[in-house]
């Protein structure tokens, strides 16, 4: 399962503010589409940051009405999304003060992400970044927890980029049988830092059990039902009322486990 770790170690979150929140650096030109400002130096040619504002634009698109994502502060004019392209790699790790294993940086809170072009994954990073963005910004980002906003991220980019998680299914199904998956009680409570202190197994198995989670109350339930609880997260209910108040006969976590484990044993 090493290549969920390599799939999902696209980029890195930025906690603290943004290396350029407040400065654009010297030479670069703007690019502004509808819900994005796309910021480059002249080195980069125009068509391949149009282009990347098209992938943008797409993933904008897919990803709010894939589950109906209507939020209060729409991206535009000033609240645009901004989108920063250093000329290559170097530069994006000395400018933007970015990891040299990372394709992106991500500043959520602010709507902001580093990168630097001609990535043969730049489709994943951006299909997977502004997912958790908006659904950060949608439901709250203290009312997600880690498993569900990873999920979201993960399903999102299987369904309109590419999907390497369907083919690993049986993973999921050995670890049902062998009883080695991650306890849903334990599940809710992963943040961050315990999962990155956590081994290459723990880690692959947390990001693939994620997704195969809302893979079952999507494919089992629909869109609009999972719709309907990211809603009510959104307003306040806790995972549980949510749950029950979105799916037919889930009343709670350990509900959802077993209907999970039976899904995936069929």
């Amino acid at each position: 399962m090493k290549n969920f770790i390599a799939r999902c170690a696209l980029s890195v979150i930025l906690f603290g503010a943004s290396p350029l929140c407040a400065q654009i650096p010297q030479g670069y030109r703007e690019l502004r589409s509808e819900h994005f400002l796309i910021y480059y130096p002249a080195s980069i040619d125009e068509g391949y940051v149009r282009s990347t504002a098209d992938v943008l634009e797409g993933y904008y698109r897919d990803i709010t009405q894939e589950f109906n994502l209507v939020r209060d502060n729409l991206w535009l004019w000033d609240n645009r999304a901004k989108v920063f392209i250093a000329a290559d790699k170097q530069e994006y790790v000395s400018t933007f003060k970015c990891p040299s294993w990372s394709g992106a940086c991500v500043d959520y809170r602010d709507k902001i992400i580093y990168t630097y072009p001609h990535q043969h994954n730049r489709a994943s990073i951006f299909a997977h970044e502004l997912t958790h963005i908006i659904f950060r910004e949608y439901v709250g980002s203290g009312k997600l927890p880690l498993w569900l906003d990873e999920a979201a991220a993960l399903y999102v980019e299987s369904k309109h980029v590419s999907n390497p998680y369907a083919r690993s299914m049986y993973l999921i199904r050995r670890a049902i049988k062998d009883n080695t998956y991650i306890k849903f009680s334990d599940l809710n409570q992963m943040r961050p830092e315990g999962l990155s202190s956590s081994g290459t197994g723990s880690v692959s198995l947390f990001y693939l059990e994620s997704y195969s989670i809302i893979s079952f109350l999507v494919g089992r339930y629909g869109r609009d039902h999972f719709s309907q609880f990211l809603y009510f997260l959104r307003n306040g209910s806790t995972i549980e009322d949510a749950l029950s108040r979105s799916f037919q006969s889930i009343r709670s976590m350990s509900e959802l486990e077993e209907k999970w484990k039976k899904f995936y044993l069929e």
